[in-house]
């Protein structure tokens, strides 16, 4: 049973936070928001960017305007770019994903996450290794038993996204080998499962939420370092002794060339967004591990993350050194 926290964020508790963030300027923020989604209405990156700004005006935490706009293409490439040539600018927030890493280590892009601004981390998307709950796979060392005794299937969407690098880590760590099966959609998934076709999948949690609920499957682990919001009785796989971690970042980048004092004021901004029940819905809806982490710290993990994708598309072929 997942436990909620609860938040309530009076007027009154709302205006005294604002008084007491440090800003870049004593009229800071006094012009419109424009805030750019990379991606086209109703996906992930979208759902999540509209969550933020609604929070934001609800709660009166922004105090001008704000204007949403999607500039979709390229797999992010395009709305990112627009984004990273607005260096300067201190009235441009965009939210990553995947392919805020993804798209420029398989393409030919004029950005990576290093022209940006990092403000915070404010979700993960983690995977899952999913099995059968009538399988004999107990736990992760049952299947590695299984996998040193014999050949293992894990199935995943696509052939050289998250699911995939998530299979490898996994495998490397365990040192163990396995066939990846490819599959598309996460029905698809979740079939090839059920019916038998493949032994386990790597799954992003809202894949397979409803059959975890209703107990026809089970994780065995999960990818992120620290315990899913929504997932918690699932171990990660560090606790487990497979030295890995793997999650791509659902966070808030600006353009580079700011104030210091402009990515203070919004990630004091943020944290008070993470904290309303309406973020803390988005995080249960959609099956995102919340580990907010913030400035510097941010920019470590996204240099680490980018890094680590990779080396991996390396070692299995999808990209050249």
């Amino acid at each position: 049973m997942i436990k909620r926290r609860t938040f309530t964020l009076t007027a009154a508790a709302v205006a005294s936070i604002a008084f007491a963030m440090p800003v870049a300027a004593e009229d800071y923020p006094s012009e419109r928001l424009t805030y750019t989604i990379a991606f086209g209405p109703g996906g992930g990156n979208d759902r999540m960017s509209r969550t933020v700004v609604d929070v934001l005006r609800q709660y009166e935490l922004y105090a001008n305007d704000i204007v949403v706009e999607n500039r979709e293409g390229g797999s992010g490439a395009v709305g990112f770019s627009y984004v990273s040539r607005k260096a300067g600018d201190p009235y441009r927030l965009t939210s990553t994903s995947g392919n805020f890493i993804g798209t420029p280590l398989v393409a030919d892009t004029d950005w990576t996450y290093a022209d940006f601004t990092p403000i915070g981390l404010l979700a993960s998307d983690a995977m899952l290794l999913v099995v059968r709950s009538d399988s004999d796979f107990g736990d992760v060392d049952a299947f590695v038993d299984a996998a040193n005794a014999g050949r293992v299937t894990i199935a995943g969407s696509g052939s050289a996204g998250p699911e995939r690098v998530t299979a490898a880590l996994f495998a490397k760590a365990a040192g163990i080998e396995f066939e990846y099966v490819p599959i598309g959609s996460g029905g698809e998934l979740v079939t090839a499962l059920t019916s038998g076709s493949v032994d386990a999948v790597v799954a992003n949690p809202s894949e397979v939420s409803g059959q975890l609920e209703a107990g026809t499957l089970t994780a065995l682990a999960f990818s992120d370092s620290a315990r899913s919001t929504n997932n918690p009785d699932v171990p990660t796989f560090k606790e487990l002794g497979y030295d890995f971690s793997f999650s791509l970042p659902r966070g808030i980048v600006m353009p580079n060339d700011l104030d210091p004092a402009v990515q203070d004021w919004w990630i004091a901004t943020l944290k008070k967004v993470i904290e309303t029940p309406e973020w803390q819905e988005y995080l249960v809806t959609n099956g995102m591990s919340g580990n907010p982490i913030w400035g510097d710290e941010f920019a470590a993990y996204l240099a680490e993350t980018s890094a680590q994708y990779r080396a991996t598309l390396v070692e299995i072929g999808a990209i050249t050194e």
